[in-house]
C-alpha cells in the first residue's frame, strides 16, 4: 500500500470518528468505521428498524472443509457439494435464522441421502449467523458488543469487535472508498484443525428497498486458503410477513451425554471397541496396545482409548493405525496424540496429519491443547509389520481403490483377521469401488475369514461382507439406471466394477 493510500485512509477514520460526535462512543475509531459503513448500507435507523430478511440462492460447498478429497495433497482435486432450492431466513431481533436447503454430493456416495437433495432446516444463532454483512454490522454496532483495534489489511480497513457471551472475537472489513464491508472473519473449533478462522467475502451490492445487499458470498478458510463455500444470492427479501416465513427449528441440546465405549473380544488379545457404529480393534502385543483408526472425534476416540486401557493390567495404548486421512477417520487424531500415542498411517498421509495436529487451538482448547505432544508419525510404504514374541500384525496400502489411494488397512494372520475403513460398510446404501475388497485381499495373497470396517456393528464373516458388498453394487447400478432413464447423469454412473473387479467395456 503507498503511503498516500496509509494516509487517506488514516484520515479517512479520523473523519468517521468525528462524523459520530453524537454518539456516545464518539472517541472510538472503531465505532466511526462502522457507523459510516451502516450509512453506505442504507442508515443505521433503516438497518435497525428492520424486523427480518431473506434471501435465497444456490452454490457449492466444499465437502469436509478440504479433508475429503481423495488424497491429503494439496493439489488433490476438491470435491464439492451441490446447494440448490436454498432459502435463509433472519430473525433480526431474536438474532437468530433458519437455513434450508437442498443439497447433493457431486460425487459418488454411499447413500441416497447423499445424493437425493432432500431438504433440511438449521437453526443458526452466534457466530453463524456473522457471514453476511447485515447482521455482522448490527452486531458489531450492538451496545453489548465489546469493539477493538481498527487495523489496514490489504488496503481494507478492519474492526476487530467482542460479542457478548462470545468466545473468540470476529472483524469485519469495510472498503474505504464505499465504506461497504468487504469480508466478515470469525474463529470457531474444529475436531481436525484446531481453531478454525473463516472469511466471508461480499461482492456484488446492489440496492434492494433501499439497503445495500451483496449478491456473492464466499467463504475462505485459514487452512491451506481453502474456499469453503461460493453461493450466489438470487433474490432478497425484507421485513417478510410471518405468515410467509418458515418455522424455525427448536434449538438443539448443547453438547451431549458421555461416549460409551462398547468393548467386545473377537480373540485373544484382540477387542472390538467402538462408539455407536463406528470402531475398530485393538490388538494386545507383548508391552503395548495398538489400535485401528481414532475415527469421529475427541470425546469418541478418548473413550476407546481409555476402554482399552483398562483391559490389560499395565498395558496401554500406545499407537494408533489410521486407514486414511478423510475427516471422519481423523477426527479423534489430535486426541490420540495427546495421549502421546505414535501414528501410523501411508506415507501420502504424513502432510495433512501433520497439518492437522501442530495447528493450535487458543480460543477452543481441545485435548491437545490442554496436553500437548509432538506427532510420532511412523510410514507405510507397501507394507509394515508389527512384530513381537507374541503377535504379528501386517499393514498394508490399499490398491485399486479411487476412493483413497492413500489408505492402508491391517491384517492378524494367525486370527485371519482383516481391519478396514471404507472398503466397505454393512449399512451403505450404494457401493461404487466394491472390488477393491476382494482385489487386496487377492494382491496380497492373505486368507481372512472376518472382517472388521470401522462403519458397521463389529466382526463380519467373509462371506457375509462380500454378500453385502454385492448387494450395494447392485443397488448403484439401478440407481444409475433409474436416474438416467429420469434424464439425469449421476455421478459414478455408470458403475465400473462388480464385487470381483472392472466392468468389460461396451462400445458407445
Amino acid at each position: 500500500m503507498t503511503r498516500a493510500l496509509f494516509r487517506w485512509i488514516a484520515g479517512l477514520i479520523a473523519a468517521a470518528c468525528l462524523s459520530s460526535a453524537a454518539s456516545a462512543q464518539a472517541d472510538e475509531p472503531a465505532r466511526g468505521v462502522l457507523l459510516r459503513a451502516a450509512e453506505a448500507m442504507g442508515g443505521l435507523e433503516r438497518l435497525q428498524a428492520l424486523d427480518n430478511f431473506v434471501f435465497t440462492g444456490f452454490g457449492q460447498r466444499i465437502y469436509y472443509q478440504g479433508g475429503g478429497n481423495i488424497t491429503g495433497d494439496r493439489k488433490a482435486p476438491p470435491k464439492w457439494q451441490s446447494v440448490v432450492d436454498a432459502q435463509r431466513t433472519f430473525d433480526l431481533k431474536g438474532e437468530r435464522a433458519v437455513y434450508q436447503e437442498r443439497w447433493a454430493q457431486d460425487f459418488p456416495f454411499a447413500g441416497f441421502f447423499g445424493l437425493n437433495f432432500a431438504r433440511i432446516a438449521v437453526l443458526q444463532t452466534g457466530s453463524a449467523l456473522l457471514d453476511h454483512p447485515l447482521p455482522a454490522l448490527l452486531e458489531a454496532l450492538d451496545p453489548e458488543t465489546r469493539l477493538g483495534a481498527v487495523s489496514i489489511e490489504d488496503g481494507i480497513v478492519v474492526v476487530e469487535f467482542m460479542a457478548e457471551g462470545a468466545t473468540s472475537p470476529a472483524w469485519l472489513g469495510i472498503d474505504p472508498r464505499t465504506h461497504l464491508p468487504v469480508f466478515s472473519r470469525w474463529v470457531s473449533p474444529s475436531v481436525n484443525l484446531g481453531d478454525l478462522t473463516t472469511t466471508a467475502w461480499f461482492t456484488g451490492y446492489a440496492p434492494v428497498s433501499g439497503v445495500q445487499l451483496p449478491m456473492g458470498l464466499m467463504h475462505e478458510l485459514d487452512w491451506r486458503g481453502q474456499v469453503s463455500l461460493m453461493f450466489q444470492v438470487d433474490s432478497y427479501r425484507l421485513d417478510v410477513p410471518a405468515e410467509q416465513l418458515p418455522a424455525f427449528p427448536a434449538p438443539q441440546p448443547v453438547g451431549g451425554g458421555p461416549a460409551e465405549a462398547r468393548v467386545t473380544k473377537i480373540g485373544d488379545g484382540v477387542w472390538d471397541i467402538r462408539v455407536g457404529t463406528a470402531g475398530g480393534p485393538v490388538i494386545e502385543f507383548a508391552d503395548r496396545l495398538v489400535m485401528f483408526e481414532a475415527y469421529g472425534g475427541e470425546a469418541q476416540t478418548l473413550a476407546r482409548i481409555d476402554a482399552a486401557n483398562a483391559l490389560v493390567p499395565g498395558k496401554k495404548v500406545e499407537a494408533v493405525i489410521v486407514s486414511h486421512h478423510h475427516f471422519d477417520h481423523t477426527g479423534g487424531l489430535r486426541a490420540a496424540v495427546s495421549r502421546g500415542l505414535e501414528v501410523i498411517s501411508h506415507r501420502g498421509n504424513e502432510g495433512i496429519i501433520r497439518e492437522m495436529i501442530e495447528r493450535p487451538a487458543i480460543h477452543y482448547p481441545d485435548a491437545l491443547a490442554r496436553s500437548p505432544h509432538p506427532l510420532v508419525f511412523t510410514p507405510v510404504d507397501d507394507s509394515l509389520v508389527l512384530e513381537d514374541a507374541t503377535r504379528r500384525l501386517e499393514i498394508y496400502r490399499v490398491v485399486e481403490h479411487s476412493h483413497m489411494p492413500d489408505a492402508v488397512f491391517a491384517y492378524l494372520p494367525s486370527e485371519r483377521l482383516m481391519m478396514e475403513g471404507d472398503l466397505g460398510d454393512e449399512a451403505w446404501q450404494l457401493h461404487w469401488w466394491g472390488s477393491a475388497y476382494a482385489a487386496n485381499i487377492r494382491h496380497y495373497g492373505i486368507e481372512p475369514e472376518r472382517n472388521v470396517a470401522v462403519h458397521g456393528s463389529g466382526p463380519l464373516s467373509i462371506a457375509e461382507t462380500l454378500a453385502n458388498t454385492r448387494r450395494q453394487i447392485e443397488a448403484a447400478v439401478e440407481y444409475c439406471r433409474t436416474t438416467e432413464q429420469g434424464g439425469r447423469y449421476a455421478f459414478g454412473c455408470p458403475v465400473q466394477y462388480d464385487a470381483d473387479g472392472p466392468l468389460p467395456l461396451a462400445p458407445r
